[in-house]
């Protein structure tokens, strides 16, 4: 059995585990996103618009639970639609000491080529924090493989490193986020979908209210490349808030919007980026349900 073969079957075995796990004492998390902020998934070719058009559609959704198994063990299985990595699927053990905290696991791409239905990656990540006062954290993904040399052979790379601190009733951040997707068509010349943000976050708050409010204020690179030297692309100042509301007990509401404010065209879109008017967006609403424990018999 081939490296990639193995890692593959391993890490259907540990979600297969993880998914058959008691449904007692979790947190089921589930949303959706909708909006063109955002490339759209196809195209292996230069986009040949004189304006790029605003009625390029990008959806998907996430399911996800979450569950304290042991002191200070927490294990997370989701699968998640992003508007660069298609369809991912992870399940990711996390340690928490009080003062940081480690998380590793695999990351699966489902269904995103017919040639690679399955493609086995890994995810890994650290968080240190002094409480109250600030934090620094790194998650990093990959797929796992040999090489991208047939028809629908692909990738998947997925950085984010953040830094925080507290200040009353808030939590700020900055964050650096990166995405690749790398997919080969029929051509044999790679497509590279990529992004980079840059934002910063303040997480607010108040003691004993049923919500709190995350404002951000970012930058935003999002292009896909044909060959070394052909790329669209389209650059954005990303302004996004978020509210999440308990409802109930068991129930936590979260609904969000990022909006375009300025987006203009890169590479090869340069000066046929969208109309001045056109409402570039992306709009999640999702849902978190605590599902009471079992007792022990």
């Amino acid at each position: 059995m081939t490296t990639i073969h193995r890692a593959r079957a391993l890490a259907l075995l540990i979600l297969a585990a993880t998914v058959a796990a008691p449904l007692n004492a979790l947190d089921l998390s589930l949303g959706g996103f909708f909006g063109n902020l955002g490339l759209p998934w196809t195209g292996e070719t230069a986009m040949t618009w004189d304006q790029y058009p605003a009625n390029l559609w990008l959806y998907g959704g996430h399911a996800a639970f979450t569950e304290e198994f042991a002191e200070g063990f927490s294990l997370r299985v989701e699968y998640q639609t992003d508007p660069v990595l298609r369809h991912v699927v992870r399940g990711v053990v996390t340690y928490e000491t009080g003062v940081a905290s480690m998380s590793a696991g695999p990351m699966v791409g489902t269904f995103n080529t017919a040639q690679n239905p399955l493609k086995a990656g890994i995810d890994i990540g650290f968080r240190i924090e002094a409480p109250g006062i600030a934090f620094f954290s790194v998650d990093t993904a990959s797929s796992m493989g040999v090489g991208l040399a047939s028809e629908g052979d692909y990738s998947q790379e997925f950085s984010e490193i953040t830094a925080g601190w507290y200040v009353y009733n808030a939590i700020c951040s900055v964050l650096m986020t990166s995405k690749r997707f790398t997919r080969v068509p029929a051509s044999g010349t790679a497509l590279v979908d990529a992004s980079t943000d840059y934002r910063f976050s303040v997480d607010v708050y108040k003691k004993g209210a049923p919500y709190r409010v995350v404002a951000d204020l970012g930058y935003r690179t999002m292009t896909r490349s044909y060959d070394s030297t052909t790329a669209d692309g389209l650059d954005a100042i990303v302004l996004g808030a978020s509210v999440d509301a308990q409802v109930s007990p068991w129930v936590n509401v979260t609904t969000g919007l990022d909006s375009g404010v300025y987006v203009f065209g890169i590479e090869e879109l340069a000066g046929r980026g969208p109309a001045a008017t056109a409402f570039i967006f992306q709009a999640t609403l999702g849902a978190i349900i605590k599902l009471p424990s079992t007792p022990t018999p």
